[in-house]
């Protein structure tokens, strides 16, 4: 028979729950931060696992396919992000290894870069490409599928491409041309 505090505790976890999946160390800090003992909190851990209310293979994998599908993140990030959950190296890595065969990163960080590149108002090229390539680590790609990624999607600028003459606006090109009428 459970003790009052263990009754608290497994019903405080429960309710934790019910908004959606949590790891095990989430479940322990939630726990710990409501003042429950290490014992109470032990036996409702166990409990937990034992009625599969908790299951870290599961939780990594449904995080970590919502984050790509609604973040469109990278990688790096999920790494980040599981490890920051509290979960093992072991279950971070094949979360991983299952999530990115099923999404290609590639695309992920081509999406995400088509977005942000069309929304962007800069007509300097050098700057649109190292926003694109910050906003691209942000999401936590790697910098080697950045450079590709923005390569493709904003060429370099060289000097060949440049004019040198300098663009004149309309009411510029009309005062030249009333100019020379009038020599």
């Amino acid at each position: 028979m459970l003790d009052e505090e263990s009754k608290k505790a497994r019903k405080s976890a429960i309710r934790y729950l019910v908004y959606r999946d949590r790891s095990r160390s989430e479940i322990v800090q939630h726990l710990k931060e409501k003042g429950f003992s290490g014992n109470s909190t032990d036996e409702t851990i166990a409990f937990l696992e034992d009625n599969d209310y908790i299951n870290d293979p599961r939780f990594a994998m449904q995080f970590g396919r919502s984050r790509i599908k609604n973040k469109k993140v990278g990688k790096l990030r999920l790494e980040r992000e599981l490890r920051d959950k509290g979960l093992k190296t072991s279950i971070i890595d094949l979360t991983l290894g299952s999530l990115y065969e099923e999404y290609d990163e590639r695309e992920l960080a081509m999406a995400c870069a088509k977005k942000k590149f069309d929304s962007s108002s800069s007509s300097d090229i050098e700057k649109q490409r190292g926003r694109l390539a910050r906003f691209l680590d942000r999401k936590g790609f790697h910098t080697s599928l950045v450079y590709q990624v923005v390569t493709q999607l904003v060429p370099h600028v060289t000097s060949n491409d440049v004019d040198p003459s300098p663009q004149l606006t309309k009411n510029q090109q009309h005062k030249t041309m009333t100019s020379c009428d009038q020599d």
